[in-house]
């Protein structure tokens, strides 16, 4: 009789697992692979991140290495002699520290493959990534958007030799929510049951362009002075950000309430969803908040056009144009039916397009195409 073969194994390499749209996609490839094909390790080059602790509960195993500051050339090694004792058959890493360090240390321990992820579009036009094919260090490179993709290229950042598009994915129905689950973050947040609610989910940092929706809701608050937003998430701009708040007279309008481990739940309490970024990869922000069931008013940066279908699932306005987010959000507050049925379609695009299980399947047969070497 034939044994079944066991599992073999890919380790996913992270710079730290912290509380981001990377770190939320690595998380759905480690619990969407199936443990009978592979066995998935997380390996982060720090000291391991807010969201470490999740994903060893979930029962998988994380390997944290304290990085020195700077290049540090001992950690070559000691990533592979764990991938040895291991038996890492692939790797995959996600970004692009996590490529230099995962190429080498898999070339020393002769794995079978380099996967590589570029996450974000800065990522994604990194010339040195050509440097690493060229070399056979990395095998397959993917881009979350066909616009990183299109991007990269262009830029001469990769070599058009096994580069693939495959877009993130989430599980959808994790998303549903109940009136009552709205009414009880409503009240906890002190909003009315009543006050028509713009959110954001999003890093404070530059690329998300806060500053830019404060700007449109000073311009709001005229025609719709009961609107609300709140901005949900943390990152190095939270002070910057308080203090434009309070410049331009929005303590009352706006609220910062920080980092949420409930994003489920907070999403339940929005109307709208709005991500203003200047420049985007592809938001799992926007998956999720269709994945609710809401429309969205987002920039046409990025991946963003390939997610949002204007007009159909929500509005898409040019970056850095504070009227046009303005308006475009003052419209959906207008037209509550509208808004809801944009709602519905974006979750049933993202139930076809955008579920977790198809992200999960396109990476696997990258692994197997690796691992069979």
């Amino acid at each position: 009789t034939n044994r079944p073969r066991e599992p073999r194994t890919v380790a996913h390499l992270v710079q730290n697992l912290d509380v981001g749209g990377l770190e939320r996609v690595v998380i759905n490839l480690l619990a969407g692979t199936d443990p009978a094909r592979y066995r998935a390790l997380l390996y982060t080059l720090g000291p391991g991140g807010a969201l470490a602790a999740e994903v060893e509960r979930r029962g998988f195993a994380v390997r944290r290495f304290a990085k020195a500051g700077g290049m540090d050339y001992r950690l070559f090694l000691r990533i592979a002699r764990r991938f040895r004792a291991d038996d890492v058959r692939v790797v995959h890493s996600h970004n692009y520290s996590p490529l230099v360090y995962g190429s080498v240390a898999g070339r020393l321990a002769r794995t079978a493959g380099h996967v590589y992820t570029a996450h974000g579009a800065k990522t994604a036009a990194r010339r040195a990534t050509r440097r690493f094919q060229r070399l056979g260090l990395v095998n397959d490179v993917v881009f979350v958007s066909e616009d990183a993709r299109r991007v990269s290229l262009a830029a001469g950042a990769v070599v058009d030799r096994r580069v693939h598009t495959i877009v993130n994915g989430i599980d959808v129905d994790a998303y549903a929510r109940d009136a009552a689950t709205r009414r009880r973050i409503r009240a906890e947040l002190g909003l009315t049951d009543s006050a028509p609610v713009a959110g954001i989910v999003a890093r404070l940092t530059a690329a998300k362009d806060h500053v830019n929706l404060f700007d449109a809701f000073v311009r709001l608050r005229d025609s719709h002075p009961e609107a609300r937003c709140v901005v949900v998430g943390d990152g190095e701009l939270r002070a910057d950000l308080e203090r434009a708040v309070r410049e331009r007279r929005l303590t009352g309008s706006v609220s910062l309430i920080g980092r949420r481990d409930d994003v489920a739940d907070v999403l339940a309490a929005f109307d709208v969803f709005v991500l203003s970024s200047s420049t985007e990869g592809l938001a799992l922000t926007l998956l999720e908040a269709m994945a609710a069931g809401l429309p969205v008013v987002a920039t046409r940066v990025g991946g963003n056009p390939e997610v949002v279908e204007d007009g159909r699932s929500g509005s898409l306005v040019p970056p850095r144009d504070a009227a046009a987010l303005a308006v475009a959000l003052g419209r959906m507050l207008d037209d509550r039916e509208k808004a809801r049925r944009m709602g519905s379609a974006g979750r049933e695009r993202c139930r076809e397009r955008f579920g977790v299980g198809t992200m999960v399947a396109h990476y696997l047969e990258l692994y197997d195409r690796l691992a069979r070497r």
